[in-house]
């Protein structure tokens, strides 16, 4: 059954659409970690709420070398271990997915997004803040650990307009 989450997982990424592949938005992406021939870069989260129970981490991998890598595990320190997620079609019917690996090709470039791709961390022990930054540790198969810094942004649906604080329009009345 792994084998089988990890080849959809696979496809998923092969059929993306090359603005999917690509970042949209460079979140806070300066920072850049290395590990012989894999990088990660631009990782990013949204802040939470006391009742969040699982966090998406969004991120770059990239395999600048000869050899295909795979990553085998990402953990932090008030977390559950992350599990990889994609969207995927089976029988007509899009769900979620989860693959326990992700094999990195030479020469490829992933890029974690929302509606895509995502590092899923279960059991979140802590209220994560626009602004606070955390820890992660992904372990490559051949490149090994990477610890990294994950940036936390706004909440999801902060940049829409407020309802609450919006002006209600005014309606003329027909005559």
């Amino acid at each position: 059954m792994n084998k089988f989450l990890t080849a959809l997982v696979a496809a998923f990424l092969l059929a993306m659409p090359t603005s999917i592949v690509t970042p949209v938005k460079a979140h806070d992406g300066g920072d850049v970690y290395q590990s012989g021939e894999i990088i990660v870069s631009h990782l990013w989260t949204h802040a939470t709420s006391a009742t969040s129970d699982a966090i998406e981490v969004y991120l770059t991998i990239d395999n600048t070398g000869l050899e295909g890598d795979e990553l085998i595990a990402a953990t932090t320190r008030f977390t559950g271990h992350g599990r990889l997620q994609a969207p995927a079609f089976e029988n007509g019917a899009l769900r979620v997915v989860e693959a326990p690996t992700l094999e990195i090709a030479p020469g490829q470039t992933i890029s974690f997004q929302q509606g895509g791709i995502a590092l899923v961390l279960p059991n979140v022990q802590r209220v994560l803040r626009e602004g606070d930054h955390f820890d992660i540790v992904f372990e490559f198969a051949n490149a090994g650990a990477i610890t990294a810094e994950v940036g936390v942004e706004a909440p999801v649906g902060s940049d829409e307009p407020d309802a609450i604080n919006d002006p209600v329009p005014d309606i003329e009345a027909e005559s």
